[in-house]
């Protein structure tokens, strides 16, 4: 289940940053043969080469993201760009979204909308649950909200604005968040827009964009700072934890190590 989830992020992943940067993979010259992939040895099964792609679900529009939700009801969560939030059980997509986010959104251009998702580690007893999205204002928003007594629909009064990070361009929107394995909620944004970071907010310490985020969102209202921030006591924005980014698109960590992946969107030529 691990391997599968893993290929199946990896996959959403390479799909989402072609789309999301409006490219794809440089042409190869006319003389040239693509080199063969060769896939490594098996190590301590670490690496086992008998996957294979099962198809789930079907029946969304724009998906970009899946997440299970950390209450053992075995199911599948997938955000559309478009605004919704869709639920699945063994294979069959419920009728009616758990969320809808289409009139707090702007999903004009091509790489805005609804973003993320990501439970409280303890959602089973609290149901709060974390959303990243493009706003109308073009703000880079992450906001809370809770299920209600129906666990297949959320509430929708029960918003609640964490960050609304004012953007200049469409494009690099981040726009991930996920709880690390130390229960703080990292959030990602990208360095504004545009090409080149013409602004210059991945190495500026005091912008938000082009940033990790790191809040504790089980602090004081809306959210507390960890107190091990790189620049919680100062020389930055206290929310910064990694900084020099361009479009921190999607980010996994590590379950044996901790350590945080972080797929972030190239420039032109690579990834």
């Amino acid at each position: 289940m691990r391997v599968m989830a893993g290929l199946v992020f990896a996959f959403v992943v390479m799909l989402a940053m072609v789309a999301c940067d409006g490219g794809s993979a440089p042409a190869l010259p006319p003389d040239s043969t693509p080199t063969p992939t060769v896939s490594p040895p098996a190590t301590d099964g670490v690496f086992d080469s008998q996957v294979a792609l099962e198809k789930v679900a079907s029946g969304f529009s724009k998906p970009l993201y899946v997440v299970e939700p950390p209450d053992g009801s075995g199911r599948l969560f997938v955000v559309e760009q478009d605004g919704k939030i869709r639920i699945s059980k063994d294979g069959v997509v419920a009728a009616q979204p758990f969320l809808d986010t289409a009139s707090a959104i702007t999903s004009s251009g091509s790489e805005q909308g609804l973003l993320g998702l990501a439970f409280h580690p303890k959602y089973r007893e609290n149901g709060r649950f974390f959303v990243g999205y493009t706003a109308k204002n073009g703000d880079n928003t992450f906001a809370e909200y809770r299920v209600s007594s129906d666990p297949g629909r959320a509430d929708p009064a029960s918003a609640k604005i964490l960050l609304a990070i004012p953007d200049f361009a469409a494009n690099h929107n981040g726009g991930m968040l996920a709880f690390g394995p130390d229960g703080y909620l990292y959030l990602s944004t990208g360095d504004g827009g545009a090409g080149g970071d013409p602004r210059g907010n991945g190495q500026n310490k005091n912008a938000l964009l082009g940033k990790i985020l790191r809040i504790d969102v089980d602090g004081s209202a809306p959210y507390a700072i960890p107190p091990t921030n790189p620049f919680a006591q100062g020389g930055g924005k206290a929310e910064v934890w990694d900084f020099g980014l361009r479009n921190p698109w999607r980010f996994s960590f590590d379950r044996k190590t901790g350590d945080l992946w972080i797929a972030d969107v190239g420039q032109n030529k690579y990834e």
